[in-house]
């Protein structure tokens, strides 16, 4: 088992860290930040650089990528922000649902334009009153004719808004089963009439953008079902590894440019007539978010291993992503704290890897869901 990058993903790693320096300027994602927004001209960038066709089967125009490759990918686009990575993670979480579970004509009618990125992909699950309980969702989808009528809101749903975006949704089919039991999944385009979406007003994930989603009647063709009628709990339940296993690297990138900030900046800021790197309080400081990020690289990189194998990896999975996110949100605000007065200023992105992290250990579920899922798989 070697977890260095092969040749194959060093060339990965050297493209994405290219693509990121072109398009990804400092002084441009802290406007995006502060406007809201993840521009086209990035996302198409994105499909042209071959980032998408990562995420999507090659039977349906994409690589297929391993999740190791993937995840390689989303470290080093999350670099600037986290919400680069998480628009593909929404792609290759998606675009394995569908080439899983839906029809041969949904899938070859929306999976090569996802790599084109004629069509973006979202998800929404989390409600008002079902958070980490998220199979209590209440959102309704009943049968009318040759349609499906969706009633309900979402929230929480991250990208939803966005242009060309289809949102897969997960809506209760059958209400007289047990929850989990009685759940599907539908392919719903995010400008059909009925749906209403506002972009929630939040600390951070500001670029991409988190919304609530309101279905009024929606009608739906029966066909953008996917899969079978009450089983979308069990399609879920299947891919939360990989779900999991991107969101650690994703975190891993953001915490790592954070590190990189803080050594920087102790090495230029002098006080008391040396740079405060020289202080050894500092110095204790940068040891530890070195040691966490050293830590999170290999869980992360190990579960991927895992996954790629085929050998079982909930536990792990679920492992990556409560000790990444805990790591992404310990490491900032450490770094936070060495920027000092610096850090609380907009001039510096110490307080946007900050702030993003603090969604981290609740996004993707809590860290105390990833705690009890883990002691669950340990015999608890």
């Amino acid at each position: 088992m070697n977890f260095e990058d092969s040749d194959e993903q060093k060339l990965v790693r050297d493209t994405t860290a290219s693509f990121v320096k072109r398009h990804c300027k400092p002084t441009d994602v802290r406007q995006w930040d502060r406007t809201g927004q993840l521009p086209e001209h990035v996302y198409a960038a994105m499909a042209d650089a071959g980032l998408l066709a990562m995420m999507v089967p090659a039977e349906y125009g994409g690589v297929g990528s391993p999740i190791a490759d993937c995840a390689i990918a989303l470290e080093e686009i999350a670099r600037p922000s986290v919400d680069f990575a998480t628009r593909l993670a929404l792609i290759g979480w998606g675009a394995m649902i569908l080439s899983d579970f839906a029809s041969e004509e949904i899938k070859s009618e929306v999976l090569p334009k996802v790599v084109k990125g004629e069509i973006k992909l979202s998800f929404s699950l989390t409600e008002p009153a079902s958070g980490s309980d998220a199979a209590s969702l209440q959102t309704k989808a009943r049968r009318d004719g040759d349609d499906y009528v969706i009633s309900g809101q979402k929230l929480y749903s991250s990208g939803a808004h966005a242009p060309n975006n289809m949102i897969v949704l997960a809506a209760r089919t059958n209400p007289d089963v047990k929850k989990h039991a009685g759940i599907s999944l539908f392919l719903v385009p995010n400008n059909l009439p009925g749906i209403t979406i506002n972009r929630l007003d939040v600390v951070g994930r500001r670029i991409l953008g988190l919304c609530e989603v309101f279905f009024d009647d929606v009608r739906l063709p029966s066909r953008m079902l996917i899969g079978q009628e009450n089983s979308g709990w069990t399609y879920i339940n299947k891919h939360l590894e990989r779900e999991r296993i991107l969101l650690a690297a994703n975190y891993l990138g953001n915490a790592r440019a954070a590190l990189d900030d803080a050594v920087r900046y102790a090495g230029e800021r002098k006080q008391f007539g040396k740079a405060i790197a020289e202080f050894q309080a500092i110095g204790h400081m940068l040891a530890d978010m070195a040691t966490d990020i050293e830590a999170a690289r290999w869980i992360t990189a190990s579960t991927a291993w895992r996954y790629d194998q085929g050998l079982p990896c909930v536990k792990q999975a679920c492992m990556a992503k409560l000790f990444v996110s805990e790591v992404f949100a310990r490491v900032t605000t450490q770094g936070m704290q060495i920027l000092g007065g610096a850090g609380y200023t907009h001039d510096h992105d110490m307080q946007r890897y900050w702030r993003d992290a603090r969604n981290a250990t609740i996004g993707g579920g809590t860290s105390q869901i990833q705690r009890s899922l883990i002691a669950r798989e340990l015999g608890l």
